[in-house]
């Protein structure tokens, strides 16, 4: 296979194995991923019980993974409790979402954590990674929520506390300003959930499928009209 044009090998409905080289990362799920600038980025996630802390990339030219070595924001020491000081501190169940030449890093399942949901940021750049000061209605602390980009802000749905306690609460983060609200919708909401998927179509509505409680899979489909909403 010719690395540098993998993908013109590439056939409908059919799966092809990569040549892939570098060390590969450990098995595991509830990870993050996001693709920037033809690169693939894995965050956290479980193995066998026990959330992990690496960041690995995936080169998409090259076929080559390799580990993100991060280094601390020079202030994130003075402003974080609780050992959110932490360059990555083990996370399961969060996400990561591209904004600029960063990667957002929202809420998830550690072993220490806030009271409300944290948003870190990696720069790809420098890959500095450290704590961003939000305000607003913060929500609270879960893992297994959805996150959605929509223009310049992130739409939060649903999740698991850290008491086990299912969430279909609405959340937004404004990025030019990093302020939460609450999304006031009207009508019967999803079923409380997790581990779902969200999906935005035409910058407007929200898509939410599927997801689970504790005793009950979902198949069920909803939308949630962004513009009809009140925050």
């Amino acid at each position: 296979m010719d690395i540098d044009n993998w993908h013109s090998e590439l056939e409908y409905d059919q799966w092809l194995r990569l040549p892939v080289s570098g060390p590969r990362p450990s098995a595991r799920y509830k990870h993050a991923a996001a693709v920037v600038d033809e690169k693939l980025y894995i965050s956290g996630g479980s193995r066998n019980g026990r959330y992990l802390s690496d960041v690995q990339v995936f080169d998409l030219r090259s076929l080559a993974w390799s580990a993100l070595k991060l280094k601390m924001e020079s202030n994130a020491d003075k402003v974080e409790e609780n050992n959110l000081q932490e360059v990555f501190p083990a996370t399961s169940g969060h996400n990561m979402i591209k904004w600029g030449n960063k990667l957002l890093i929202l809420g998830g399942h550690s072993k220490n954590s806030s009271d409300g949901v944290t948003v870190r940021a990696i720069d790809l750049e420098t890959q500095q990674c450290g704590v961003i000061k939000t305000s607003g209605k913060v929500p609270v602390a879960r893992g297994g929520q959805s996150v959605t980009l929509v223009g310049s802000r992130l739409i939060m749905f649903g999740g698991e506390d850290r008491s086990r306690h299912l969430l279909n609460d609405v959340h937004v983060l404004d990025l030019d300003t990093m302020t939460w609200d609450v999304v006031e919708a009207t009508q019967t909401p999803p079923a409380p959930r997790f581990d779902h998927t969200a999906a935005v179509h035409a910058e407007r509505y929200l898509l939410i499928f599927g997801g689970c409680s504790h005793s009950i899979f979902f198949n069920d489909l909803h939308i949630l009209d962004l513009q009809t909403v009140s925050v």
